[in-house]
């Protein structure tokens, strides 16, 4: 991979602004109108700051294998017959650097650079908990390596590859340098964007005090109050410790209430464009909901293989317990109990954290769903908590593996009266 030279730095930051200007621009009326200015700050800068480039050095590991090396023979300037290049016996040194931050810096262009050429023999970004490296190499005869002068081979490999490594230095150093100037007005510009968009809402703002009706959403909405995203601390590879926490293998509640969180604010939304939705097959609102994961939780995947069958959500956490949530659409009790028993056959005994997500497309008597739910969870779970009217969180006994799990169950009204409007998308099939 070649470094610093895809994309003018200046460019990439201006795309960054566009996108924010972009994700503005698309609020609703009602939604600029009531959402809180600080927090929609601190969520666009979340999503669009760009994380400079931290070099872990100490952590540098080098490897060594033989390679044969080819050296420019200098007799063949004054004799053709003499072949250009002569192949030696040699040695390679790999170094492999480990790195965190956006990888997308490494391909910049800063406005200040080095004419010179920068590249890695392997790159790979941050993923998860882990760190991001990138791989140089370095070439050596063994005459180089063996000699007997003071400086000791050690030493002198060391110190070539300062003096190699120094101008990636400075390159990195640019381009954080323009990150940094890019982070430090995010906010200030993304308050200046959220206030002309508002501006641009004041037709809807007087028009809803004229009429004295007052704006009042649900603080469910997903615009109103938006979720940070997660910044991902990460440290270069240590030699594991093995530990003896028989509890290791949960996942924290935290992680499991925003997984629920972000689900529900999801299918709420939903709910509010249901046209847009209720043609859609269990498939089809299962990516919704994985589109909306995706961009909190980087290994979120659907029909993703787990113990027997396949289930619709799982992410995994330091390759350990995971989440498992399961989407239906709403046939009655009897598929309803089926699904509690997908979900356990689908989980093992370190998913203690699992959910369910109903969704209704057929029938228009929504709160009949719900009581019938709600009797079965008064039937059948230990405990539970309403945390809203078609939302439960649940004490559930498994009693073939003797453990009591949390169930959550989440029932989301998609149903549309077909008879009120025509839909364009029922001729193209």
């Amino acid at each position: 991979m070649n470094f610093f030279s895809t994309t003018e730095s200046r460019l990439y930051f201006s795309n960054q602004k566009s996108k924010m200007q972009s994700e503005i621009n698309s609020l609703y009326d009602n939604e600029i109108v009531n959402c809180n200015f600080e927090e929609w700050k601190e969520y666009l800068y979340s999503k669009y700051s760009v994380a400079p480039i931290t070099l872990f050095e100490e952590s540098t590991e080098k490897s060594f294998r033989e390679k044969t090396i080819k050296k420019y023979n200098s007799f063949h300037r004054f004799n053709r017959h003499e072949p250009e290049y002569y192949n030696i016996a040699g040695y390679c040194i790999t170094f492999k650097i480990y790195y965190n931050g956006n990888p997308d810096l490494f391909k910049l262009r800063p406005s200040s650079f080095i004419l010179d050429r920068f590249s890695s023999i392997e790159f790979q970004s941050p993923f998860n908990d882990k760190c991001g490296y990138f791989t140089l190499e370095r070439d050596y005869t063994k005459e180089e390596l063996l000699n007997d002068k003071s400086e000791s081979s050690p030493e002198m490999v060391q110190n070539q590859f300062e003096n190699y490594f120094k101008n990636y230095r400075e390159m990195i150093k640019n381009v954080n340098k323009e990150a940094e100037i890019f982070n430090s007005s995010l906010k200030d510009q993304a308050e200046q964007m959220l206030t002309k968009r508002k501006e641009k809402a004041s037709t809807f703002a007087l028009l809803s005090q004229k009429l004295e009706i007052p704006i009042n959403l649900s603080t469910n909405a997903p615009n109103i109050t938006p979720i940070p995203l997660v910044k991902i601390s990460r440290t270069p590879p240590k030699k594991p410790i093995t530990k003896h926490n028989s509890m290791e293998y949960l996942i924290k509640d935290i992680d499991y209430k925003n997984i629920n969180k972000i689900i529900t604010m999801s299918g709420t939304t939903m709910e509010k464009t249901a046209r847009t939705y209720y043609l859609n097959n269990e498939e089809e609102l299962r990516d919704h909901l994985l589109a909306t994961l995706n961009t909190h939780y980087e290994n979120a995947t659907g029909e993703t293989f787990r113990k027997i069958g396949k289930t619709d959500i799982l992410i995994e956490f330091e390759n350990k317990a995971a989440f498992i949530g399961e989407c239906k659409i709403w046939h009655g009790i009897t598929q309803f109990n089926e699904a509690i028993q997908q979900l356990c056959n689908y989980s093992t005994w370190r998913d203690g954290k699992v959910s369910l997500v109903v969704f209704n497309k057929k029938n228009k008597n929504f709160q009949g769903i719900l009581k019938v739910v709600k009797d079965w969870i008064d039937s059948s779970t230990k405990s539970y908590s309403m945390v809203l009217p078609n939302v439960w969180q649940c004490k559930f006994y498994r009693s073939d593996m003797q453990v009591e799990i949390d169930l959550n169950i989440a029932v989301f009204d998609l149903y549309v009266d077909e008879s009120q409007f025509k839909d364009i998308r029922k001729n193209n099939n």
